[in-house]
């Protein structure tokens, strides 16, 4: 048995975490949003939900970035990098819904539990990792991480406004949306946030950051295609030419 970490076994058992999610999500569709449905518990105010679980992780990764010593230039700007994502997610996402219901609490919970280890190993990471010194400024994989986590900022915000605005004040039901990458998938918000977070494993290079990226892309990556199947099968002109979630690809 190898000799690893409590911070290295915690990102390892996301990562085994991450691709049994994916492989369950391929049989069933989590319960929220369009798909919510009955049995699955107790339900609560959707946008109360987002805030109380996406709150979590911010705070644990400072909670743990300060508890492994803190960090330079480079795990500030990591730190920045996170927490800006979680408070957007956390404090103004949930209030910019236009049409929101309930969600199961044990959804919640779950993606609660999620939280305080995702943000405890990616805090952690950072803030010991040896690597992470100032002359990683210069580093081309720093750099290049910081241009794919914003172009995946970019994405997701704007694929978000464009599914805000999809409907007129008081009207309600889907529709078919158009603009942004919308034009070669049906996901463009989930490609958003997978490249982000790819973005941020590039320019941390730790396990943690590694973990979260590929426990991303595990979790929303199989929704996105559920996604790209209602869409079909609710719409008859939906476009043909579409992907679900990589242009051109699938």
């Amino acid at each position: 048995m190898p000799d690893l970490s409590l911070y290295q076994w915690t990102s390892i058992a996301l990562i085994a975490t991450g691709i049994m999610v994916a492989i369950s999500l391929i049989f069933v569709t989590a319960p929220y949003g369009r798909y919510d449905r009955k049995g699955w518990g107790p339900e609560m105010d959707e946008r109360f939900a987002w805030m109380i679980m996406e709150a979590i992780s911010p705070l644990f990764f400072v909670i743990a970035f300060f508890a492994g010593g803190g960090g330079g230039p480079v795990g500030f700007t990591l730190l920045a990098m996170f927490v800006g994502h979680y408070i957007y997610r956390s404090f103004i996402y949930p209030f910019r819904m236009r049409g929101h219901g309930t969600k199961p609490v044990a959804t919640m919970v779950m993606a609660s539990l999620f939280n305080v280890a995702n943000g405890s190993v990616n805090g952690w990471g950072v803030a010991t990792a040896g690597h992470l010194t100032e002359s990683w400024l210069t580093n081309p994989l720093f750099a290049f991480g910081i241009v794919l986590f914003a172009a995946g900022v970019f994405i997701n915000h704007q694929s978000d406004h464009i599914l805000r605005n999809l409907r007129a004040p008081g009207e309600t039901g889907y529709k078919i949306p158009y603009g942004g990458l919308f034009r070669f998938v049906s996901s463009p918000n989930y490609l958003g946030e997978i490249i982000q977070w790819l973005g941020f494993a590039v320019a941390a290079c730790t396990l943690g950051a590694l973990s979260f990226a590929i426990f991303t892309a595990s979790n929303i990556g199989p929704r996105a295609f559920s996604h790209h199947a209602w869409y079909r099968k609710t719409f008859a002109d939906y476009p043909g030419n579409r992907k679900a979630l990589i242009p051109f690809i699938a």
